[in-house]
């Protein structure tokens, strides 16, 4: 009896260390995401007047300003446009990357190449930008001049709407393909080599190995990936704060940058919390519909 009462206690000692271990979780995610959340969610449907902190009730006036508005708009479509191409890029090419480091390249020398292609991730992102906004330049750029060496005529990479969004991919890319391709990589470590071997033997062509052994056996890591680049994509901002600005006019701005401007220049925090809803049911839409397709190629076993 005594034994039991023993035991009894040690479990809820244990218990108790278990929860008083996860507080500092649970207040920092209660301070710092689910309080600032329901604030904005609060003050969407408000006209708040942030030099005197008063308040009246707006409705969906803020909502309906911002989706009839061409500046909310355009970032919207840039932002689906960066999320497609950089999710798709920094996925992609962290593939192409993590198979050829892993199977390609002779062992000796992958782990060079690794080190090579994960770098750009350590470093940080603003000063990333400015050294690409150099390299950007029409006229001094590093990137128009070796165009020019080869018969192409110089792109306004930064003063071009067309080409400004293509400016901050190419950074995007740089600066994120080699955190997926190291992540992506712990995947391809679970691939049977021998499996391969037996595939190549059977008369299956590179291709094949890859989309029928490598794909699936990686598809967890993969699929990680691509959760990571696209909410990452949705959020963009410094690379287009520091090498764009945004423009020429609003060609490459993204919601994240014209909710900081409404909110910390413009002081209109009701319509920037209402972008911020939108953005936040964006994300919550979109990895809704990334889970569901998960089902059909993700294998876990």
């Amino acid at each position: 009896m005594c034994g039991k009462q023993n035991k009894l206690k040690h479990s809820k000692r244990e218990t108790m260390t278990a929860y008083l271990f996860t507080v500092p979780s649970f207040l920092g995610f209660l301070f710092f995401v689910l309080i600032p959340v329901i604030w904005v969610l609060v003050i969407s449907f408000q006209n708040y007047n942030a030099f005197t902190g008063e308040t009246t009730f707006a409705g969906l006036e803020n909502f309906k300003t911002i989706l009839f508005d061409n500046r909310s708009v355009a970032a919207l479509k840039n932002t689906l446009w960066y999320t497609v191409m950089c999710s798709i890029g920094n996925t992609g090419l962290g593939l192409v990357l993590a198979v050829l480091v892993d199977d390609i390249l002779p062992k000796k020398i992958s782990v060079f190449f690794r080190s090579i292609y994960f770098f750009p991730s350590l470093v940080g992102l603003t000063f990333v930008a400015i050294i690409w906004q150099a390299f950007f330049q029409t006229d001094a750029g590093v990137i128009n001049y070796y165009l020019g060496m080869i018969g192409i005529s110089k792109i306004g990479w930064l003063s071009d709407q067309s080409f400004s969004k293509i400016a901050v991919w190419i950074l995007d890319m740089w600066k994120n393909a080699g955190m997926s391709m190291l992540l992506i990589l712990a995947g391809l470590q679970n691939v049977d080599h021998g499996l391969l071997e037996a595939a190549e033997i059977d008369g299956a062509n590179a291709f094949q190995r890859f989309r029928k052994i490598i794909i699936p056996v990686a598809s967890p890591q993969i699929f990680f990936v691509l959760i990571m680049n696209v909410t990452g994509a949705l959020r963009i901002y410094e690379s287009i704060y520091v090498l764009t600005g945004g423009g020429p006019g609003d060609s490459s701005r993204s919601l994240v940058m014209l909710i900081a401007e409404k909110g910390f220049t413009s002081f209109n925090y009701g319509e920037a919390s209402a972008l911020s809803i939108l953005l936040l049911i964006l994300i919550a839409f979109v990895t809704m519909i990334q889970f569901a397709g998960s089902k059909r190629w993700v294998h876990y076993e």
